[in-house]
């Protein structure tokens, strides 16, 4: 009985290293297939590296691919004005002539801007050095953003449409109608335009622009959509606006100076007088 056992634990032993053998001599003769496993592995390894690699550079040169973005969303904003006066000098039957441009424009980035109060306010990192003044617009190829008042060198400082201060003379769409246009002091994209007369309807879904009745914007700068029409008094409509620019999601402006601002505040004074 012993003897059997024995020579079964031999047996068992004998098989096990057969079998030991018989794999290695598999691995052996698959290298090939062990090559291309291990090569795939390094590749995915390489693959993971080079895009984490990818994207930290991305992140790092976010901020030049953003700046570059502003820079032609101005070049739109000019030739979108440029083509506006020009269509009018054609309706008025004269040539168009470019010295008619009547607004300068500087790029700039947003340093600071305040959200959470009924008096918000802009610091951008554009001042007296780069030509900027006070009593200039702060524009985005979005809508009006708001108006800057304080000028240093490098730096300047203004109030934007987030403010219960300020109001914007806009245009609606078809009807032509003018009114100023304010914050309505509760949402990042909500305005509201108030005094319209009676005797238009507002529908839902026209488009609102800066009328071009002001020495800080440019006209025909698209500001949002109408909304729901109020009654007020029985005697004004009020609309609601909802604005194309969300002050939740701002990070570069266009400041635009009137170039005839001078000779206008200089008439004005005249006429006062």
């Amino acid at each position: 009985m012993a003897g059997r056992k024995s020579y079964g634990q031999i047996w068992s032993a004998a098989v096990f290293l057969i079998l030991e053998i018989a794999a290695i001599l598999m691995l052996t003769g698959t290298g090939t297939l062990q090559d291309i496993w291990i090569s795939r592995a390094s590749h995915r390894t390489h693959a993971l590296l080079w895009g984490t690699g990818e994207k930290v550079r991305n992140y790092f040169t976010l901020d030049e691919q953003n700046r570059a973005l502003a820079d032609k969303n101005m070049e739109l904003m000019k030739a979108v004005q440029s083509l506006g006066q020009q269509a009018l000098s054609f309706k008025n039957g004269r040539l168009y002539d470019t010295a008619t441009v009547k607004f300068r424009m500087i790029p700039a980035t947003i340093v600071k801007v305040s959200r959470n109060s009924q008096h918000n306010y802009i610091v951008l990192n554009k001042g007296s050095e780069d030509g900027v003044k006070p009593q200039t617009g702060i524009v985005t190829t979005n809508g009006v953003v708001g108006m800057v008042n304080t000028v240093g060198k490098h730096y300047s400082y203004g109030i934007t449409l987030m403010n219960t201060r300020m109001s914007v003379s806009a245009r609606i769409g078809p009807t032509g109608m003018v009114a100023p246009l304010e914050w309505d002091g509760k949402s990042t994209d909500g305005a509201v335009m108030r005094g319209l007369p009676l005797h238009h309807e507002i529908p839902p879904g026209d488009t609102v622009w800066t009328s071009g009745f002001s020495s800080v914007f440019p006209s025909d700068i698209p500001i949002g959509i109408t909304q729901k029409s109020k009654l007020v008094d029985g005697s004004t409509v009020e609309v609601s606006v909802r604005l194309f620019q969300d002050f939740s999601a701002l990070r570069y402006v266009i400041i635009t100076e009137n170039l005839d601002r001078d000779s206008i505040a200089e008439i004005e004074k005249e006429a006062l007088k």
